[in-house]
């Protein structure tokens, strides 16, 4: 391929290769309300849910400083190889996931309508939380803007001011537990062994040659450091999310490596948030047992709050869904996969977690006295594991066992 020509733009945007959300469905209102199982009544909601769509990261940004610095001088990027991501902007929402929230709030009156009829706003009846961070209280603020629209006391727009709350990141073990676990960060987040050789092996494997085919393609010297191709992914998927675009980073690689660049993220978090670690089936323990406490107070009439909704990040809940025991592959992800077994993994963050994303856990009360949870991801039931749907409540408890009231200091204190 000559120097002077990108390769075609991949159609990226129906497709789920970033976090993005298609705008199809993060800004519909055709959202039908649910029907309740027979003879059975919703009793109270519980939500996850994520931020909306943001700035880059820091080290994105910093890596993407560097792809500026390879590609001044390649003459297909002349027009885009400055890096227009600020630093200042880290992690802030950018304005469509100021929005995206918003959008989720309106979904969510209008799929439990019934449930929220006649609800008024009252800090003890429902709670809002979100994390310590910018992006995390924009977007609870948001989501209640759209959940509260035209039933509050403000302006022309009635709008309702709500109470939310957080903790210290580093003492957030329920909604940031991997900022708040130092076993975790000396043994997962960081040293950990497996996770290097899993990475470092598809390094050498796949990402070495598409950075030795670029350097090719567009006479760069010194040659591209493999390093970089996951971020030129990376680079390619923020010029979308802000800019929408895709001629820019997005046409330097075909879609098999774009896929190919996405896996070395999928093995990253892995092995660091998800099934490969065995730390990590543990790590969302303080949030089921939050889960357990708040809908067995509620039900015991020891508690007044019917709908706990609170904001976090997708690595939290990854390791809440890891935690459950969903989502897991048909086969461990590892360095030495080949494309076709790529192409076979359905099960990460990256595909099933965009940014807006939400996880309900619906409570039902039915004839009986009998109590039945339901899990949704993005409005779509999920079977709980060797349970169903409908999930009768004292087997949901007895499949989580001792993560429910672990002993999260003793499991995080390290050494």
């Amino acid at each position: 391929m000559s120097a002077m020509l990108a390769r075609n733009p991949f159609d990226c945007k129906e497709n789920q290769l970033f976090f993005l959300e298609p705008a199809k469905t993060a800004f519909s209102l055709d959202i039908k309300p649910i029907s309740y199982p027979d003879k059975c009544e919703l009793k109270q909601l519980n939500l996850l849910t994520r931020h909306g769509s943001r700035w880059p990261d820091p080290t994105s940004i910093t890596s993407f400083d560097e792809l500026e610095k390879v590609f001044s001088n390649v003459s297909v990027a002349k027009e885009w190889y400055k890096n227009p991501f600020p630093m200042r902007k880290n992690f802030q929402l950018i304005k469509r996931g100021e929005i995206e929230p918003y959008f989720d709030g309106l979904q969510c009156r209008k799929r439990y309508k019934k449930f929220w009829d006649g609800v008024k706003y009252d800090p003890e009846v429902i709670k809002f939380q979100s994390t310590q961070t910018s992006r995390t209280g924009a977007s609870i603020m948001s989501f209640s803007e759209g959940l509260f629209n035209g039933y509050g006391p403000l302006d022309t727009c009635k709008s309702q001011p709500i109470f939310y709350w957080n903790v210290p990141t580093d003492q957030d073990a329920e909604l940031s537990p991997y900022s708040s676990c130092r076993r975790w960060n000396e043994t997962v987040g960081s040293n950990n062994t497996l996770h290097d050789e899993q990475v470092y092996e598809y390094g050498n494997k796949t990402l070495v040659p598409i950075a030795k085919r670029l350097s090719e393609d567009y006479h760069i010297s010194p040659p591209l450091d493999a390093r970089l191709v996951p971020h030129i992914f990376n680079n390619c998927q923020f010029w979308l999310t802000v800019y929408n675009r895709t001629d820019a980073w997005c046409s330097l690689l075909s879609p098999k490596e774009l896929l190919l660049s996405r896996y070395y993220w999928e093995l990253d978090f892995y092995y660091r948030f998800s099934y490969g670690n065995p730390l990590n089936l543990r790590m969302g323990c303080r949030y089921v047992t939050r889960l357990v406490e708040g809908v067995e107070g509620y039900l015991y009439g020891n508690s007044t709050v019917i709908a706990d909704l609170k904001n976090t990040h997708g690595l939290t809940m990854t390791m809440v869904l890891t935690t459950i025991g969903v989502f897991k592959n048909d086969f461990p992800l590892t360095g030495d996969l080949t494309f076709e077994q790529i192409q076979k993994v359905v099960y990460s963050e990256w595909q099933l977690i965009h940014w807006s994303s939400t996880l309900y856990f619906e409570i039902y009360k039915c004839s009986g006295d009998h109590v039945y949870i339901r899990i949704l991801l993005d409005f779509k039931p999920f079977y709980i594991p060797d349970c169903g749907e409908y999930c009768e409540w004292n087997k949901f408890k007895k499949i989580l066992g001792d993560k429910i009231g672990c002993d999260y200091e003793k499991m995080c204190a390290y050494p």
